[in-house]
């Protein structure tokens, strides 16, 4: 039990470097914007800050552009920011969305 608790630790701690991209222990928004752009941006295939509805996985799925992503995700990351103080704690990026 320990190994799988250490092992699903390991990866959080991977997940969380991985989001905070100049390792100062916290995720800022345009940090939290990068990475839950990444989809987004391999999916986006002419490049036009645009999904279109034949780029995206979903049968009839609306279009959504770049800004229109960042404005749903800056509303998530704003509610996961539960001390309000600007940034993400591995806790804060970790836990269930809110």
């Amino acid at each position: 039990m320990a190994l799988i608790l250490g092992s699903v630790a390991a990866q959080a701690d991977d997940y969380f470097s991985k989001v905070d991209r100049d390792g100062d222990g916290r995720v800022s928004l345009p940090e939290f914007l990068e990475r839950m752009s990444f989809a987004f941006r391999q999916m986006d295939v002419n490049r036009n800050d645009v999904l279109e509805p034949h780029e995206q996985h979903i049968p009839d799925a609306p279009t959504i552009t770049l800004a229109q992503h960042h404005e749903r995700f800056t509303a998530q990351f704003t509610r996961q920011d539960a001390d309000g103080n600007g940034s993400l704690s591995p806790a804060e990026l970790l836990a269930p969305p809110r």
